[in-house]
């Protein structure tokens, strides 16, 4: 049962539940959390797939917690793996300063030998025995300190005029927290992972980040509508913390001549600074991905080089093959969006 009393072999580690009143305040406060670390992301994720969970942390000596990340445990091919977090981009171990980092990190090393996991956290760490780093994308950050005016003065003369191009055409962005735009953002959502050739998410997925995040935590639904109210472009944001993270983005390739893409990158800055945040992101990036990396570059985001850190037997994850990566998006292009939601209630959770 998880508790108070220190992990034999790990220190001053403790198991304890991701609802206790100590972590969550622990995060609250925390330099560099971010909503990855909200309990509405877990309890998201979870509630999906039934992954159990549990946060790590470290006590200091008069009990409180002084670093801690909260994990799920997934099972791969290669074993059983717990995960700082599944379907997270960064999600690294908090901790007041970094000797504590540092004693945090070899207490999770004899945590995973003594249980027999591996565990893979979601950001770096600092070089220690018994962890490997390994790189694992690129994230944008866009500064927001500037304000709205400066922001748009910055931006390349080919954004603004497709943004003009899309509010011309009576494009408007809505912010939402509404249960009934999960539907529009779904079908946005198929219709974009099957033109990238990709699994889509399950829909009980979207559902629970939905129902557990835009309903009830730290999330928005931004919704690109024609005059006449059909969303043709849409994103999941993620915001807390002085960070917006987009999560997800999708739109209807029909209507791309309008430029709704364009319209809602920029609208969620304008919102973004309006609301008081400090940073919005991008979201990770594939290392091999240059022409995305170089589009997010474009408006004005600075490049940060992501690393995750792993220990224990199964070590980090693989990449899949590439012909069967190539193959399996064919398929996915060429077949209906039914293909591509079945493929995904198969595959989707194993790319956690």
């Amino acid at each position: 049962m998880r508790g108070r009393e220190p992990l034999p072999g790990a220190g001053w580690l403790v198991e304890l539940s991701p609802e206790d009143p100590a972590w969550t305040s622990f995060v609250a406060e925390a330099p560099g959390a971010n909503a990855f670390h909200h309990p509405t992301w877990l309890r998201a994720v979870s509630g999906a797939y039934g992954y159990p969970a549990l946060v790590l942390a470290q006590l200091d000596d008069r009990g409180g917690i002084a670093a801690g990340v909260p994990l799920a445990r997934i099972r791969r091919p290669s074993g059983q793996v717990m995960v700082s977090l599944p379907f997270s981009d960064h999600c690294p171990p908090l901790a007041r300063d970094e000797p504590t980092l540092r004693q945090f990190a070899r207490g999770a090393a004899a945590w995973v030998s003594r249980t027999g996991a591996a565990m893979e956290l979601r950001g770096a760490l600092p070089e220690l025995e018994g962890w490997t780093s390994y790189a694992a994308g690129v994230l944008h950050l866009l500064r927001l300190e500037a304000g709205v005016d400066a922001l748009w003065k910055g931006l390349k003369e080919t954004f603004r005029r497709q943004i003009r191009q899309a509010r011309r055409a009576g494009l408007r962005v809505r912010f939402s927290r509404e249960a009934g735009d999960l539907d529009a953002f779904y079908r946005l959502q198929v219709a974009t992972r099957r033109r990238q050739g990709l699994p889509v998410q399950p829909r009980r997925f979207v559902a629970s980040v939905w129902r557990e995040c835009v309903l009830g935590g730290p999330g928005w639904a931004a919704m690109v509508e024609t005059p006449e109210g059909l969303p043709v472009a849409a994103s999941l944001l993620l915001a807390w913390n002085g960070l917006v993270i987009e999560k997800f983005q999708a739109s209807d390739a029909a209507y791309w001549s309008l430029k709704p893409n364009q319209l809602l990158i920029w609208a969620t800055i304008e919102w973004s600074c309006e609301r008081g945040y400090r940073l919005f992101d991008f979201g990770r990036t594939d290392l091999d991905h240059l022409s995305l990396q170089r589009f997010k570059a474009a408006w004005g985001a600075e490049p940060s080089p992501l690393r995750y850190a792993s220990t224990g037997r199964a070590g980090a994850r693989a990449g899949a093959d590439g012909r069967l990566g190539g193959l399996l998006r064919a398929v996915i292009r060429r077949s209906p969006a039914v293909v591509c939601r079945t493929l995904g209630a198969l595959l989707y959770r194993y790319a956690a």
